[in-house]
């Protein structure tokens, strides 16, 4: 099953570049649709810049250390989805990074997904609407959802650099379309979930596909009128 899974992505690799690629203009487009000045997010910013204070207050290395697990985590959790046997996970120790053993040769998803899939968010989102109800409100709940998205943010950016080896392995022209990208709707899928919860996220990739479409037609007429 994991090698059929592999050869599948590894034919749809840059066809699905492309298909990112594609959507970013709608993707930018989107976040015009959002109302930020709202009770839910005010409890978000006030859950980001929590952690800020936790960044200052506890020091870098711990930090650092949570991002390189959740790293390696996000690895193993898509090793997992794709069938792959996965072993445990090593920590270096002069702190600089880790590593998740892997049986196979793997895909490019598993290399990729720790920049751009919020491993600890997506989990605390599938238990939000369960939080809500015993708390009875949303100001923490919110706020602790905050502080996962401010998490996946300082993780993305503290580790996507041009020495990455992930980044190396899959190329720099396919890893920067599909981090920026899949990022992109990454970041609209949180703020819709923030926004209306999962229904939120249905009406915002609606909208999403509804502007793709458009800006297709748009490209299309132009390229027509060009002939």
């Amino acid at each position: 099953m994991a090698r059929y899974i592999d050869w599948i992505l590894w034919w749809l690799k840059w066809p699905i570049a492309v298909f990112l690629l594609l959507s970013v203009p709608a993707l930018i487009h989107s976040f015009e649709y959002f109302n930020f000045m709202t009770p839910k997010f005010y409890a978000l910013a006030g859950g980001v810049v929590f952690y800020v204070l936790m960044i200052v207050l506890a020091g870098y290395n711990t930090c650092h250390t949570m991002q390189i697990i959740s790293h390696e985590l996000t690895h193993t959790f898509f090793a997992y989805l794709t069938f792959h046997n996965a072993g445990r996970i090593r920590l270096n120790p002069d702190g600089s990074g880790g590593s998740m053993v892997l049986k196979g040769r793997g895909n490019w998803v598993i290399t990729l997904a720790p920049y751009f899939f919020p491993l600890f968010a997506f989990f605390y989102m599938l238990f939000m609407p369960m939080l809500l109800q015993i708390c009875g409100g949303y100001w923490l709940v919110y706020g602790v959802f905050g502080f996962f998205v401010a998490y996946y943010w300082a993780t993305v950016i503290e580790q996507v650099h041009p020495k990455q080896t992930d980044i190396i392995k899959e190329g720099y022209i396919f890893s920067i379309i599909v981090i920026v990208a899949a990022n992109l709707y990454t970041s609209g899928i949180m703020l819709a979930f923030c926004s209306k919860s999962w229904e939120g996220v249905k009406i915002y990739l609606a909208l999403v596909y509804r502007l793709s479409m458009n800006y297709a037609t748009e490209i299309l007429s132009l390229i027509v009128q060009n002939l």
